[in-house]
């Protein structure tokens, strides 16, 4: 088992234990060592993922949705080369939307590491933060409703804030793909948002994992058309691929 998938089971182990668990039961419940476990945790607690504790660990009360927190670290490193190679489509000087999700916060700070002189236009609370710490960076977080879960800014008044700008872009994750290629996602309100910023934007690029191509999510956010991408790290299904390339949209193997 890799480092990601002992990170994300820890995570799981605390949620479904109430929040805490002991170094011995993790150890047993992921077939590895103790050792082993005290470095995923203090990984981990750097992170501020959780927080480490003599002979265990709990999640921070500040994680209000673990789910949240395990997605961070699930398929970290697929995400960490979907952001590379989205920042690279990206160039100086461009206007982004960016909208919530691991991935797309993995994104900004590729971004962040390697450009400037972007107006960035986010309701993700961490984008806002990862990219309004580097240099040259115009960064505006619209206001609306907290999403404690994500750290997110929601509804109608997100909605419109997002109608007041025009951005060269969209770069957006989600919750899954469906067959015919539409980016799909859970929360309405989310979407709303999302759906206000793509109607503004120049282009579509969604950034995904491979996992979301076999996953389900009842929320159609958008099909990405002529001149759209999606950038994941490995090949699409062939039902995905051919409704993606019908539409005219580009598929980017990181």
């Amino acid at each position: 088992m890799g480092a990601d998938s002992r990170h994300a089971g820890i995570l799981d182990a605390l949620r479904r234990r109430g929040g805490y668990a002991g170094i011995e039961e993790l150890a047993s419940g992921l077939s590895v060592t103790p050792q082993t476990i005290r470095r995923d945790l203090s990984e981990l607690a750097e992170k501020g993922l959780l927080r480490r504790h003599h002979g265990g660990a709990s999640l921070p009360s500040s994680i209000a949705n673990t789910d949240y927190a395990v997605r961070h670290v699930e398929n970290s490193a697929a995400k960490q080369r979907i952001a590379r190679a989205a920042a690279a489509l990206i160039p100086d000087g461009s206007s982004l939307f960016l909208t919530l999700g691991t991935t797309v916060e993995a994104t900004a700070a590729a971004l962040a590491a390697t450009h400037r002189d972007l107006l960035v236009v986010t309701n993700s609370s961490a984008a806002a933060r990862i990219l309004g710490a580097a240099p040259g960076m115009q960064v505006h977080l619209l206001g609306g409703v907290w999403q404690a879960r994500n750290g997110g800014l929601t509804g109608a008044t997100a909605a419109e804030m997002a109608g007041r700008w025009r951005c060269d872009a969209l770069l957006t994750g989600g919750g899954a793909i469906g067959a015919d290629g539409w980016l799909l996602d859970y929360h309405e309100d989310e979407v709303a948002v999302a759906r206000a910023m793509l109607a503004r934007a120049g282009r579509l690029v969604i950034v995904a994992d491979s996992a979301k191509f076999h996953r389900a999510a009842p929320c159609r956010v958008a099909q990405p058309g002529r001149g759209g991408m999606l950038v994941t790290e490995a090949a699409a299904p062939a039902a995905t691929g051919r409704a993606l390339r019908a539409a005219g949209a580009e598929i980017v193997i990181a």
